[in-house]
């Protein structure tokens, strides 16, 4: 007998950006996420039903200041698309326990007003007072997004098209 889905919601995140450019590497990090998942563990096995992640695009911050911030926010179009979503489609596969789990998913990914499918591997651990955490990163390429790699000193200095998301969330009942 399965137990009933419980929703979660997101209650700590970190959401690493990492790219490249002629000049010097950057990072950037997402400050404001939200999110809920909806979840069941019946006997050890753990289904995962639903997750939806909402991302600010205005509260990315870079490592190397505002001049970079701007141009994050001009190449994900923030003012026609001020959010970054991702929303579950399929759980592929998932095994262990809430106590040690990983899940192979797939899932829409918005950035910058374009959807695209992504699979998503993360892990997954129950901490002592309950919440869930599930962690994991994805390479990505900017235009398959339809995001122009930004460019700055009048196309002196270009960022790489790959950038590496590192992601960890935290969702309590």
């Amino acid at each position: 007998m399965a137990n009933a889905q419980e929703e979660y919601k997101l209650t700590g995140s970190s959401v690493k950006i990492d790219g490249t450019s002629t000049l010097h590497n950057w990072t950037a990090d997402v400050t404001k996420v939200s999110g809920k998942l909806a979840m069941s563990d019946h006997g050890g096995g753990v289904n995962l039903s639903s997750v939806n992640i909402e991302m600010d695009v205005y509260s990315i911050k870079s490592d190397k200041g505002s001049t970079m911030e701007t141009n994050i926010y001009n190449a994900l179009k923030a003012k026609s698309n001020p959010k970054i979503t991702f929303q579950l489609t399929k759980v592929n596969s998932i095994s262990g326990t809430l106590a040690d789990l990983t899940a192979v998913v797939s899932g829409n990914l918005t950035i910058a007003g374009t959807t695209k499918a992504v699979d998503l591997t993360v892990k997954g651990k129950q901490k002592a007072n309950g919440a869930i955490e599930f962690s994991g990163s994805k390479k990505l390429k900017m235009t398959t997004f339809n995001v122009k790699p930004p460019t700055f000193m009048f196309g002196a200095m270009k960022t790489g098209d790959d950038v590496t998301i590192t992601f960890s969330a935290t969702f309590t009942k």
